[in-house]
């Protein structure tokens, strides 16, 4: 049987119009038409990860996530063991967090993020020189 391999899944993604269909609905398509599942490489799945760390000493308790949306960036974050940074850039609202953080479903819970910022420059202080 030849496997489906897909990089992504997202369902929506902000573009210039407002917000965009991505990746998600093509690959249901495709996933109906082969009469398959497909396997994720890319994110939330923690195979790409995996791949990295496998390749490098990387330490999860040292390591840090930063994205800017909950079902793909903060899910493989959290269910890699990192610290997780949510950027208020992207698709994700600071109330669809606190919704999730107040929800008592473990399946919500993991889309939480340890830490937020509205911006990734917001960083750049805490880099240094």
């Amino acid at each position: 049987m030849v496997k489906l391999l897909v990089l992504g899944s997202s369902q929506a993604q902000p573009c210039i119009s407002g917000q965009g269909h991505w990746t998600g609905c093509l690959v249901k398509a495709v996933e109906t038409a082969a009469q398959r599942e497909a396997f994720i490489v890319g994110k939330p799945n923690r195979y790409m990860f995996d791949c990295v760390a496998s390749e490098f000493d990387i330490d999860p308790a040292r390591t840090i996530m930063v994205g800017d949306r909950l079902d793909t960036d903060i899910l493989m974050g959290n269910s890699c063991g990192l610290t997780t940074l949510l950027t208020l850039t992207g698709v994700t609202t600071l109330d669809e967090v606190k919704g999730h953080q107040e929800s008592d479903c473990p399946a919500r819970q993991s889309l939480v993020p340890d830490y937020y910022v509205d911006s990734i420059a917001d960083l750049l202080p805490a880099l240094g020189d």
